[in-house]
């Protein structure tokens, strides 16, 4: 049998890695508190987005999640996006988007409001961070 795929190409794999990842031991996990189901499905040549939308919550934080994924480019390529906002204590709070292996921070506005573009599909968790608290995570979801 001829196998041309690496098993360390595989997501599964990260995703279980970045289960297991210990530096998030201290953080207080923002539970999901709604997860309406998906729109009907549409054919995937529809270039509307498939949307989700999730709501996390944790004592006086509140982070209200939007995740869009179109249809194929014209490239067969697929660029997913999550918007939100983050509610409650917020003022000089810093976002981190966390994807396995690695983080990034993303601007929050004034009024809360967040957007990351250009995703790849694969698992991802919000971090927040405030200043004299200790960090807030979601749980991993998929984009």
């Amino acid at each position: 049998m001829d196998r041309t795929d690496s098993p360390r190409d595989t997501d599964g794999r990260a995703a279980a890695l970045a289960a297991f990842d210990r530096r998030d031991d201290g953080a207080d996990l923002a539970g999901l508190t709604e997860h309406p189901p998906l729109r009907p499905s549409a054919p995937r040549a529809d270039p509307e987005p498939v949307t989700a939308s999730l709501r996390f919550d944790h004592d006086d934080l509140g982070l209200a999640v939007q995740v869009l994924a179109p249809a194929r480019g014209p490239r067969g390529s697929v660029d997913r996006t999550v918007h939100g906002q983050l509610t409650g204590h917020v003022d000089e709070a810093d976002l981190r988007v966390r994807r396995p292996g690695r983080s990034f921070g993303v601007r929050v506005g004034a009024d809360g409001r967040f957007a990351v573009t250009g995703l790849d599909r694969g698992p991802l968790s919000l971090e927040v961070r405030r200043p004299g608290r200790a960090p807030v995570i979601t749980d991993w979801f998929t984009v």
